[in-house]
């Protein structure tokens, strides 16, 4: 009985509040922002983008380095570890082995900290374009702003804003 009665006031909110939602529909206003054409076409982006690519190329030939000094006292301990005893060969390989050891770890907090340098600008980026779009939408009376590829379908009526977020990241690294 209490089902059947909640069902019931349930359909009576729907018949009630369906006007209202037809009527709240006409006054969405939907924009659209093509992300990746940001991130491509913003010239501040591609910039510090710039700057992290450099520390990485760095790093990237570092490693190379170190695992080429690695090899070779691997293959000098192949090459010459017949001569050795068998205590000081062991010794050597665990020497070697702790080297590679700490040459992988290296790389692997080198790598941490990059991703999370990117990660960072990422964030600042899109920060910047949340407080661009709040300022758009307030004065445009948009009710929604979606990123455009992460979308099935675009209906015709939405805008895009991505020039403008764009003209205003522009204006806004300008300013700093």
């Amino acid at each position: 009985m209490m089902r059947r009665a909640r069902l019931l006031l349930a359909g009576l909110l729907l018949l009630i509040a369906s006007p209202r939602a037809a009527l709240a529909a006409k006054d969405v206003k939907i924009g659209v922002i093509d992300v990746p054409r940001i991130l491509e076409d913003y010239e501040g982006f591609r910039e510090l983008r710039k700057e992290l690519e450099k520390p990485r190329t760095d790093r990237e030939q570092e490693y190379t380095n170190r695992a080429r000094a690695l090899n070779k006292e691997a293959q000098e301990l192949k090459d010459g570890g017949k001569l050795l005893s068998e205590s000081k060969r062991r010794e050597k390989e665990t020497v070697l082995m702790k080297k590679a050891q700490d040459l992988e770890e290296w790389r692997q907090v080198q790598s941490k900290e990059q991703q999370e340098k990117e990660e960072g600008l990422l964030k600042r980026l899109e920060s910047d374009v949340r407080k661009i779009l709040d300022q758009i939408c307030s004065a445009a009376g948009y009710t929604f702003v979606v990123r455009k590829d992460l979308l099935l379908y675009v209906d015709k009526d939405a805008k895009d804003l991505t020039n403008d977020v764009l003209a205003a990241l522009r204006k806004q690294s300008k300013g700093r």
